[in-house]
């Protein structure tokens, strides 16, 4: 069977949750499928601890799931939803524990809250904080959205959390059982409903699955996919891990000969971050990342999106994988759509970057069946995953075998988009560029100040409690801050505040400095 194929089949079959046993599993079938293939592979073992702290990250603890359902049980008794049905019925990483009362929906301030159980949409580690701030029983959670699925969104508990919040069960219903709930409560002044979670919280492995294909002691590129998920996860990222996999089968006949390349396959940002820290031993030139590269543009309205480096770690790699993604794309057999945006923190890429590695990701997105219940193989298109696993390879070949024609060619599309749209901009983005893609475009903009660099750290992305809801008070009034510290400690190995703030503007637009300045001074420390 073609491996492929093959590891993208028996993902799909798993809850590969972090911290679980299922993700153990699907390790061990990545290991032994790249032993098969002939890589050099070695499986690094962290944990997930509740403790450990590393670049900003807290680990959440290790859970597991046997089960759990909602049912309402007045005015009529009715079977909501269930853990038999799909693991997403509980809200991952949820306590254990039953809950049986009236359901409410929650006041602005959650006053009514105590002794009842709670219909909500809030993001669930905030009402998992509120309903214990205001003794609730229990949580009844839903997203809405065009698709009546569940939607994966996990608490991620630390060890602090089980001291700080009460632990009360969380489970989930689709967007027409809650809309069904809300009918209900609106007509009727007794609705009840009872809930009940099997799970508990331990100490549990946290693997990363490194294989290396001639690796150097001069230069790597290190591709990376996270394995982890909620059943089936077909495209986020059964895709990308087995992408990891075709990759390697193209590359092993045809390996480049001027740089090694390292398979990374990842429990999201956690495995990435605890590798990077503990043993990324060898110099490392580029990552790649494959996130969810098989959408399926017919049923979810999706394009092939290249997420680009933030412009101080512009690379060629940059160039050379949009050339190539254009290029199959267009051919008459395919014509499917690929656009580009900037940089973004949202997988593993992110960290590379916040050491100072250049790092882009091809993803298709939108994806109506992102997170949910409903990322079945059936929503995926193999042409797709094809044509970014075929699109990364040349990539790779081309880096080992360099045209600068194709540099030089992106660099001055990437410019002139940017003069169109805000000329002084242009002129900063041409020092970037001259910088890093040995271009000549003409600027008079130059760094002032001497480099003052920050910690790397995933800025605003720790889930213990006080700093989560500290961040998310700043984060809700300045929508990209994230985006902007994480920027903010790249250009910090390069200048100086003033410059960084004049580099911010020009990249990502007007933001509001007082909050921007003040979340700098909160969240990053200097090294």
């Amino acid at each position: 069977m073609d491996p492929a194929k093959k590891i993208w089949g028996l993902l799909s079959s798993i809850d590969r949750l972090q911290g679980t046993t299922g993700l153990i599993e699907a390790s061990r079938i990545i290991a032994q499928e790249a032993d098969d293939l002939g890589l050099d592979v070695v499986t690094h073992e962290y944990q997930y601890d509740g403790k450990e702290t590393v670049m900003g990250l807290t680990m959440p603890l290790g859970w597991e799931l046997t089960g759990g359902f909602c049912e309402l049980t007045s005015p009529h008794r009715e079977l909501l939803s269930s853990f038999e049905e799909h693991t997403l019925a509980v809200v991952p990483y949820s306590p254990g524990g039953t809950a049986q009362g009236s359901l409410v929906i929650p006041l602005p301030d959650w006053s009514n809250t105590n002794g009842k159980i709670v219909l909500t949409d809030e993001e669930p580690l905030i009402a998992l904080h509120k309903a214990s701030e205001h003794g609730a029983l229990g949580v009844i959670w839903y997203q809405d959205r065009d698709v009546d699925v569940y939607t994966y969104r996990g608490l991620f508990l630390c060890e602090t959390h089980l001291r700080e919040l009460k632990m009360i069960p969380m489970v989930q219903v689709k967007p027409s059982a809650a809309r069904k709930l809300k009918r209900l409560m609106s007509s009727n002044n007794s609705v009840e409903a009872h809930l009940e979670v099997n799970s508990s919280f331990k100490v549990e492995k946290m693997p990363v699955v490194e294989a290396r294909l001639n690796a150097s002691e001069k230069a790597n590129v290190v591709l990376t996919a996270h394995y982890c998920h909620v059943g089936p996860g077909s495209d986020d990222n059964a895709s990308g891990s087995a992408g990891l996999v075709r990759v390697a089968q193209k590359l092993i006949k045809n390996p480049p000969k001027n740089f090694g390349v390292i398979f990374l396959w990842v429990p999201e940002h956690y495995g990435t971050v605890q590798w990077l820290e503990k043993d990324a031993t060898l110099p490392m030139e580029a990552n790649i990342n494959l996130d969810m590269i098989s959408a399926s543009q017919l049923l979810s309205n999706s394009a092939i999106n290249l997420n680009h480096n933030p412009w101080p770690l512009l690379h060629s790699t940059d160039a050379y994988l949009w050339f190539h993604l254009q290029d199959l794309a267009n051919h008459p057999s395919k014509l499917l759509k690929v656009t580009e945006q900037g940089y973004g923190l949202g997988s593993d890429h992110a960290p590379f970057t916040l050491k100072g590695i250049p790092g882009i990701m091809p993803i298709t997105w939108p994806d109506r069946f992102y997170h949910s219940s409903g990322d079945y193989l059936d929503k995926t298109d193999w042409n797709v995953f094809e044509l970014i696993t075929e699109a990364v390879v040349r990539t790779i070949n081309t880096l080992d075998n360099p045209e600068e024609n194709i540099v030089r060619g992106w660099a001055h599309h990437f410019y002139g988009t940017e003069v169109a749209k805000n000329p002084p901009g242009a002129q900063i983005l041409a020092y970037f560029l001259n910088s890093r893609l040995n271009t000549d475009f003409e600027t008079t903009w130059l760094p002032s100040e001497a480099a003052s660099p920050f910690k790397p750290i995933m800025p605003l992305q720790n889930r213990q409690m006080s700093y989560f809801l500290q961040a998310r008070t700043y984060k809700e009034k300045q929508n990209n801050l994230d985006v902007l510290l994480a920027e903010t400690i790249i250009l910090s190995q390069f200048m100086g505040m003033d410059d960084i703030e004049t580099v911010l503007k020009a990249e990502l637009g007007d933001f509001d400095l007082q909050l921007y300045q003040d979340a700098v001074s909160r969240f990053l420390e200097k090294l």
